[in-house]
């Protein structure tokens, strides 16, 4: 194979995964997107580093494996492929499987398929003796059934999710049967599309987690589980659970620390992840972490920028170490005591943002400001949100501790009450 391209693979690219592709390049390796969208209906930067030559694009139906394989397989004919990367989180199942097909590091096809299906995560999770919220899982024509036998053993308040959804799509808090069918019946006037995929047909109700929520940012090698942080998630009001914010380091005494650090590292072996980064998101409580969902790949929301500040660990890069063999360079010693934090635009009431570009440029001029973006125009309707597509922009900080943290993420949200107008 010598002179052939050693090339790294990436499905799907979205969010955080975008970030793998500069991670890959700046590792001498060439990058090859493969996605069932259009190039002109992925995002900017995947567009961007197709347009400058730092990665090349080919549409493949990624949803499905054998479209996947094959197009892999011309591929391996035509590079040394070295690696495939899920870039979301719907491509993780297809990666791995692709990935045991040619022979590629990876992790098994059945525990990444396990990973995508929220109710055989949870049951892998408690047959490990962990502790997750106890719940049934139904297709939308068995509802009333599962309901009854829900209600038998458990009751309000609960969540509803589906099964196979990502960033909070549909998942809603119930208190009572009304809002529970109330639910229902929006699912069955039609399924949410999400990345090309129809979610809301495949339901999971479970007990109600009381208690603040984290997420562990880690990755795991054939060495064992490694953590980097904890992060704080800030949520918007229930019964939504839109994720407004996230803080790097979470605010939490030694012993909160250890507790959620073992439970993800029990988690993540439990579930099979044996290589990658992994994201878990859990619910603190008096009796201990309840593990609500661990993915195996990036953390969305900016987190990894948050880690890499923080920590100086870049994820995406020990992402596609993991996936191409190459070895992990050991964590740095932590140097001055630092904090970040990337917080999220929405609004109260529905308003409009005459002048964003103004917004943006106010924005920057914060102290530790590393990132400010809006993605409304000025003509767009702001809606109060229920889940990520509602947000219109974003604010990265860093800060050299939580207070001065703090004062910044107000007069952000200051700046943004003066920005946005009400529509009457």
């Amino acid at each position: 194979m010598t002179g052939r391209r050693r090339t790294v693979l990436v499905l799907e690219p979205e969010s955080s995964g975008l970030d793998l592709i500069h991670a890959a390049a700046q590792l001498g390796l060439t990058v090859q997107l493969f996605d069932h969208r259009a190039l002109d209906e992925m995002a900017l930067p995947a567009r961007q580093a197709v347009a400058a030559g730092t990665a090349s694009y080919r549409q493949v139906d990624t949803r499905s494996a054998k479209a996947t394989l094959d197009a892999a397989r011309e591929l391996t004919r035509q590079s040394q492929l070295i690696a495939v990367v899920p870039g979301f989180e719907y491509a993780v199942p297809i990666a791995a499987s692709v990935a045991a097909e040619l022979g590629l590091p990876g992790i098994a096809p059945d525990a990444a398929a396990a990973l995508r299906e929220k109710d055989r995560m949870k049951q892998t999770l408690a047959k490990a003796g962990m502790n997750v919220a106890a719940g049934i899982a139904f297709r939308l024509p068995e509802a009333e059934d599962a309901i009854d036998e829900y209600l038998r053993t458990a009751g309000f308040p609960a969540v509803i999710k589906p099964i196979d959804g990502s960033g909070s799509l549909l998942v809603r808090r119930v208190d009572t049967t009304k809002d529970l069918h109330d639910y229902l019946d929006h699912c069955r006037g039609g399924t949410v599309d999400s990345m090309g995929r129809p979610i809301g047909e495949r339901l999971l109700l479970e007990t109600y987690v009381a208690g603040p929520e984290f997420s562990v940012e880690g990755y795991a090698t054939e060495d064992g589980v490694t953590v980097v942080a904890v992060t704080q998630k800030q949520l918007g009001p229930e019964p939504d659970f839109t994720e407004t914010g996230h803080i790097v380091d979470a605010p939490l005494t030694s012993a909160e620390r250890n507790a959620l650090t073992s439970a993800a590292t029990s988690a993540v072996k439990a579930l099979g992840l044996t290589l990658g980064v992994f994201h878990l998101e859990a619910r603190l409580t008096a009796q201990g972490p309840v593990v609500l969902e661990v993915a195996a790949r990036l953390a969305g929301d900016r987190i990894p920028v948050l880690v890499s500040q923080v920590h100086g660990v870049d994820l995406s890069d020990t992402m596609i170490r993991c996936h191409a063999g190459m070895p992990i360079e050991a964590p740095p010693t932590p140097g001055e005591a630092r904090t970040a934090a990337s917080q999220f635009f929405t609004v109260d009431t529905p308003s409009t943002l005459p002048q964003p570009d103004l917004l943006v440029r106010r924005l920057t001029t914060l102290d530790g400001c590393i990132e400010a973006v809006i993605t409304a125009s000025p003509d767009t309707p702001l809606l109060p949100a229920t889940d990520w597509r509602q947000r219109f922009g974003r604010i990265v900080v860093t800060a050299a501790d939580r207070g001065q943290l703090e004062t910044v993420l107000r007069e952000a949200q200051r700046l943004i009450r003066d920005a946005v107008e009400p529509i009457a």
